[in-house]
């Protein structure tokens, strides 16, 4: 089982609401985002979807799947880092940045320009992601 995996079930077994208004809400951006990219896909000369909302309709229940997975994983991060009390340290805040320069081929400057000199537009991801390995090791 990947990590991947293993967060998925874990969140879907986490003990907490996915308000259903959320969920439409969700489900609205999600089904937004398809379109648009089967339009954008048509106009570039990739497949044909001559029929878009067909298309959704019929992915329905897995469209409705993932958006109650993707407001529960929110309501699970927030709910486990104030209980955990996960904090970012400016080191691994640095490393982050270091990281993304890496991927990107570009420099701690320029990440820093994006993100800030402290790399504060950063934290969130990085709380996540250890709250993520955390919650994979149990």
């Amino acid at each position: 089982m990947t990590n991947d995996d293993k967060w998925r079930a874990y969140v879907l077994a986490y003990d907490i609401e996915a308000p259903q208004d959320e969920v439409e809400e969700e489900l609205y951006r999600i089904r937004a985002d398809l379109k648009h990219r089967m339009v954008y896909e048509q106009m570039s000369g990739g497949e044909a979807h001559y029929f878009p909302e067909a298309e959704l309709d019929a992915q329905k229940d897995e469209l409705v799947e993932a958006a109650i997975f993707e407001v529960k994983e929110q309501r699970v991060l927030k709910d486990l880092a104030q209980k955990l009390s996960i904090e970012v340290t400016p080191e691994e805040l640095l490393a982050e940045g270091e990281a993304i320069a890496k991927r990107q081929g570009s420099t701690l400057d320029e990440v820093k320009r994006f993100f800030g000199e402290d790399f504060t537009l950063l934290e969130r991801d990085v709380r996540d992601r250890k709250i993520r390995v955390w919650a994979c090791a149990q």
